[in-house]
């Protein structure tokens, strides 16, 4: 722990005085550069069905999310901002519900939720956590479960944010996700950018 904090205070000192360290995942940096697993075990609430495979050559922001979560509901108009600026350019946002309890298992009770937020994009039930578990949810991320991915073209994740929130102008006390959303919207920018 007091080695991880000397070589954040390092880093801190070396910078230009106004700027901030580049955000990045605390879990998941392994799996940049590897190829996203298949989804598989979803129902889909609207939007689909949908695959990896039928939707090679467009650039996926796939978002783990759940209902009642306080994580999911402040990312939602992020989500709805970055599909909006960039659908247009290949772009495709696709919401997985995983739900912990009984009433979250309910389609109907999913589908109200998506509305809510206003999910105008893909959404689908990872009912039994299969395509959660795929993408290392509960061994490589052990602190969330509303984990985000940047998938390319052709398949390899590109981007992980390693869950809770993430949004533009937080305000006060949000900086950690203004970051993290300054960092996923870059990372879409490159990744659209590469044919």
């Amino acid at each position: 722990m007091m080695s991880r904090l000397l070589v954040l205070l390092t880093i801190l000192l070396a910078l230009p005085i106004g700027s901030t360290v580049p955000w990045e995942p605390q879990e998941g940096k392994s799996l940049l550069g590897s190829h996203a697993p298949e989804w598989s075990g979803i129902t889909w609430v609207h939007g689909g069905p949908l695959t990896l495979e039928s939707l090679k050559g467009k650039v996926i922001l796939l978002r783990f999310w759940m209902g009642d979560c306080p994580y999911c509901i402040h990312s939602a108009p992020a989500l709805l901002s970055l599909r909006k600026q960039y659908g247009d350019r290949g772009l495709v946002v696709v919401g997985l519900h995983h739900p912990k309890s009984e009433k979250a298992r309910d389609i109907g009770w999913v589908s109200r939720k998506a509305d809510e937020l206003g999910f105008d994009f893909p959404v689908g039930q990872d009912d039994q956590w299969t395509t959660l578990r795929a993408y290392g949810v509960g061994t490589v991320f052990r602190h969330f479960t509303s984990v985000s991915f940047l998938i390319d073209r052709n398949g390899i994740i590109r981007f992980v944010h390693d869950g809770g929130e993430f949004h533009p102008d937080g305000g006060a006390g949000h900086e950690e996700c203004n970051r993290a959303y300054e960092a996923l919207q870059a990372a879409v920018e490159t990744t659209l950018a590469h044919k």
